[in-house]
């Protein structure tokens, strides 16, 4: 009888960690996108978005990334999330920690395409007004070389 006991006990635990990873979130890795805008002096400001989930429809995803310029090679961290609406546009909206090596973070919002590309705004002053925009334009990651 005490072998039935342990065999019901262990039967159990399976059906427990078996139940605990039916609903685990997938591990699949999302894709990296990339895009740039010209700065004016020349180089580019470059954002590299890292493992993005796919995007659909009232969706929101995160966004975590790096960001840097090709002129002063100094790569700042990047977070945020993007949203696609049901017209397939996507907003998205992120925070660049600049501070580190520079003088100031900056915010970006706009209505971007699947892969970010489109104008965005920017406030660099933390009035939360807009200062600027940025054209991105898609970039092949495979090309950028980080600093």
């Amino acid at each position: 009888m005490k072998w039935l006991n342990q065999l019901v006990f262990a039967a159990m635990g399976c059906v427990v960690l078996a139940s605990a990873t039916v609903g685990a979130a997938p591990t699949s890795k999302g894709r990296d996108v990339c895009v740039a805008a010209p700065t004016g002096g020349g180089g580019f400001n470059t954002f590299v978005f890292r493992d993005v989930a796919a995007l659909s429809p009232g969706r929101a995803v995160a966004l975590l990334g790096l960001y840097f310029t090709t002129g002063s090679q100094r790569v700042a961290p990047v977070h945020g999330s993007a949203i696609m609406a049901s017209d397939g546009s996507v907003r998205l909206g992120f925070f660049v920690h600049t501070t580190a090596e520079s003088t100031n973070d900056f915010t970006v919002a706009g209505v971007t395409d699947a892969n970010f590309a489109g104008t965005v705004s920017f406030d660099n002053d933390g009035d939360f007004k807009v200062n600027g925009t940025l054209d991105l334009a898609p970039v092949d990651c495979d090309t950028l070389t980080i600093p």
